[in-house]
């Protein structure tokens, strides 16, 4: 995956990226800790969906399991925690076979970034980008944002992988309109 032509590709389509924004869609880090750094205040966690379901076709694929194999599906909102913004709109997949105990209770107790999650249990991992892509804000997620219906959102695809293995698929978007230089 080049990002650096993906990153190309976007602005083709909605104009310059601040350098903000392709930190965002292009960091192989956390995302909670850039997101603190930006704002400068904590980010908190809503949790908008969180159940154990069955591997479909795209999440075997993309997590290296059996389809119908356990995973965990989580979508959540990142919000800044001192204004309640909505940073980031985040959906995870998670094999619950390959989580320890301690790692798969804070990560169904949902309250609890990932980045933290993995920081806290001192998991040795690297987060390898699949796609970054414009994609248009439709169904809740123009609510989400308190954007125009349609209006472009950024989203990019990433597996964090541990031990040689896809331990969690993650797919963020948040608006073109978020992030954008303010000079």
């Amino acid at each position: 995956m080049d990002i650096a032509r993906c990153l190309y590709e976007i602005e083709g389509q909605v104009g310059r990226l601040s350098p903000i924004q392709k930190i965002l869609l292009g960091t192989d880090g956390s995302v909670t800790q850039l997101l603190e750094s930006v704002t400068g205040h904590s980010v908190a966690v809503r949790t908008r969906e969180q159940e154990v379901v069955k591997a479909d076709a795209d999440a075997a694929e993309h997590l290296g399991v059996a389809p119908g194999d356990a995973v965990n599906h989580r979508v959540v909102e990142l919000l800044d925690a001192a204004t309640g913004e909505v940073l980031v709109y985040a959906k995870s997949q998670t094999p619950i076979a390959r989580l320890a105990p301690e790692f798969r209770d804070d990560l169904m107790r949902a309250d609890i970034p990932i980045g933290k999650i993995i920081e806290r249990h001192h998991i040795e991992a690297r987060r390898e980008i699949l796609t970054a892509r414009v994609t248009p804000a439709k169904g809740d997620m123009y609510r989400i944002f308190s954007i125009c219906k349609n209006e472009p959102l950024l989203s990019r695809q990433y597996r964090i992988i541990h031990g040689g293995e896809p331990l969690i698929f993650i797919e963020e978007q948040f608006p073109y309109s978020q992030f954008l230089d303010e000079h």
